[in-house]
């Protein structure tokens, strides 16, 4: 087994290491990369940031999971000061498969033509192999201080090559049945060659805006496959690729094995699939979608990062990116604070230093130091919306799980909601921090006590196979729903008839609205209080009230699959004047439903006792237990009707 000698020797502040890699010719001038027994030779030298350095590129690209490590780990061959070579492991299969890809300068390819698109690098900045990723002291503040100037490592860039991973061949035919060849694990190059095809097209105008089928010409259901094989990629899972790929003003190449496309280019044809949704049948399941929404996304912050004059929060950043991976729960933050104080520009960016990189911090500190940011610089309390009693217990009531998320409903529903008065009178959020004693006051309507819980029907990010399997979710949701008629409508005996709602119509019509959080089905425009869907729980309990077997109700139905997504893993409640929701799984008897005057949903809060850490005789502090959905007070109702209070969170 090779023993590895090479040591990072410590850097200067503001320094760093550019690799550059070393291609030794055989007498034949064949190029002789990587060695016979695997290793790759290279150079690894410090340089000045502001010094300026030689020109570099710069390397975007995942480093997977604990499956795609190389075991053993090949060998990168670094020439010491002597020349004499240390030895240094990659680790990452994908990191080493670009190493094998890339070419040093002025080596031609295999053809003796050189490269249009340059697959030579020169200088070359990778941050597994120039920072030191060792645990000791040293190293863990060098890669804090690196991370510090990460934007500027990429901004300073000449290019930066986007390595969307090696190539893996499949037999791919138009007989084949679908999906089954249709829609390989990993895509070829062929992905690659189709955006260059469709991005000529477009700029040739061969693709008018509205076309029924000058795109189909081109592009048939087996490149459709191809591509959404390309979104489907670890690349597009890792949070730090959001700040590397969307560096403005710095040229920026797709890779994949041995293609590379320009950014733009890709862009283009990304822009073109998308505007011919319809025609390629994007809108029918499961037909294969070409579209990569993460392209989008990464050049709108590009433009948003080059203009420097806001238009994104953190917390609409947050929430975009909050299903992204990171090796570090913190790296979920620290990998946006870059790309919003950008976005910010100079005049406002410095804001956000509060939040400061720094890897001996505990996560639930660095949490609190995000939360308190967005509440100060926004003035509202939409973070709140986020906060589940069920999620990780060192965090403030107050702090929302920025690793994962429990909700993402109530905050896409805020603009159709309006329970706070924001909107019809233009109410703002009363609140103040307290950050010594890290609390969060807020002053809000207290509507009423929680008498009846029903859990919810699945457990939260406990997802299954929700898109195609009715034999899963038809044996839960079946019980699940005919329990919870016999739990709305309680009558033991005799005749169960329809009764009014406290908050206007029915108790049925109560039940659909809080089953759909009140929006109509699909996932377009949001739609609230029309064509919700109807779901039969007084026909179930009017059929078990007179012994007969209820009809079942199936998940393919229209509505399951919002159901899904919205609120099955959200209980169902039931106030002690009636009012009817759903809110947080976690969720007791004794909780009270509050109503934040500025904030257009209600919050469900729980008083702590004296006899726990944090609570008073008089009740004053309490916890936020999560945003809910109650049909009757989401316009505002009960603004007026009682005085604010002051509610602690803890």
């Amino acid at each position: 087994m090779t023993e590895f000698t090479y040591k990072h020797a410590p850097l200067e502040q503001g320094h760093i290491r550019l690799l550059r890699i070393e291609w030794p010719c055989s007498e034949k001038l064949q190029p002789d990369h990587p060695a016979p027994d695997g290793s790759i030779a290279a150079t690894l030298t410090h340089h000045d940031l502001s010094g300026p350095p030689p020109p570099y590129t710069a390397l975007s690209y995942t480093w997977g999971d604990e499956k795609e490590r190389l075991h053993p780990p090949q060998t990168l061959n670094i020439a010491s000061p002597d020349s004499t070579p240390e030895t240094f492991p990659i680790h990452q299969s994908n990191l080493y498969a670009f190493l094998r890809q890339a070419r040093p300068d002025l080596v031609p390819s295999h053809n003796g033509a050189t490269s249009r698109r340059a697959a030579n690098v020169g200088y070359i900045w990778i941050d597994a192999i120039c920072i030191n990723q060792a645990d000791e002291e040293t190293a863990k503040k060098e890669k804090t201080a690196q991370l510090k100037i990460m934007s500027q490592i990429y901004a300073s860039a000449s290019r930066i090559i986007i390595w969307l991973g090696p190539v893996k061949e499949h037999k791919l035919t138009l007989d084949a049945p679908f999906p089954e060849n249709l829609w390989p694990a990993y895509p070829t190059g062929h992905a690659m060659d189709i955006y260059q095809r469709v991005a000529v097209a477009w700029a040739n105008s061969q693709l008018p805006d509205i076309s029924p089928t000058s795109l189909l010409k081109i592009v048939n259901q087996v490149d459709c496959a191809c591509l959404e094989a390309v979104t489907r990629l670890s690349y597009w899972k890792r949070s730090w690729i959001y700040q590397e790929a969307s560096t403005p003003n710095v040229p920026r190449e797709f890779w994949l094995g041995g293609h590379a496309l320009w950014f733009e280019a890709l862009e283009v044809a990304n822009r073109v699939f998308h505007s011919h949704m319809l025609e390629l049948g994007l809108n029918k399941i499961p037909s294969p979608s070409p579209l990569n929404v993460d392209i989008a996304y990464l050049q709108e912050l590009t433009l948003l990062r080059q203009r420097g004059k806001g238009g994104l929060s953190l917390l609409d950043l947050m929430v975009k990116t909050n299903s992204l991976g990171a090796r570090w729960p913190v790296d979920k933050v620290y990998a946006m604070m870059n790309i919003v104080r950008d976005i910010y520009g100079e005049k406002d960016g410095d804001i956000f230093n509060s939040v400061r990189v720094d890897y001996e911090l505990p996560t639930e500190d660095v949490y609190m130091d995000v939360a308190t940011l967005i509440i100060e610089t926004t003035k509202e309390l939409d973070v709140l919306l986020f906060c589940s009693a069920g999620q990780y217990k060192g965090l403030k009531s107050w702090v929302p799980n920025f690793y994962r998320f429990v909700y993402s409903v109530p905050y896409r529903t805020r603009e159709v909601y309006d329970a706070g008065g924001g909107k019809s009178s233009g109410k703002k959020p009363r609140f103040s921090l307290n950050k010594v004693a890290q609390t969060l006051s807020v002053w809000g309507v207290k509507v009423d006590m929680v008498v009846g819980i029903y859990p919810s029907m699945r457990r939260p990010l406990q997802w299954g196979d929700y898109t195609s399997k009715t034999e899963f979710w038809q044996p839960i949701f079946g019980p699940w729903i005919r329990s919870l008629a016999r739990f709305v409508f309680p009558q033991p005996e005799g005749d169960v008839v329809e009764e009014a709602y406290v908050g206007g119509g029915t108790l049925s019509e109560a039940v659909d609205s809080a089953l759909s959080w009140g929006m109509a089905p699909g996932y377009g425009t949001l739609k609230r209080d029309v064509d919700v869907p109807h779901w039969p729980l007084l026909e179930q309990a009017q059929a078990s009230a007179s012994e007969r077997e209820p009809e079942e109700i199936s998940v393919e139905r229209q509505g399951f699959q919002d159901f899904l997504m919205q609120t099955s893993a959200m209980a169902f409640f039931r106030t002690s004047r009636g009012y009817l929701g759903v809110g947080d799984e976690k969720m007791v008897a004794g909780d009270v439903v509050v109503v934040v005057p500025g904030l257009a949903v209600p919050l469900v809060l729980r008083a702590i006792p004296s006899y726990e850490a944090g609570g008073l005789a008089d009740g004053a502090r309490w916890r936020l237990v999560g945003p809910c959905y109650a049909k009757g007070i989401m316009d505002g109702e009960w603004l007026g009707k009682r005085e604010e209070q002051e509610f602690i969170l803890i």
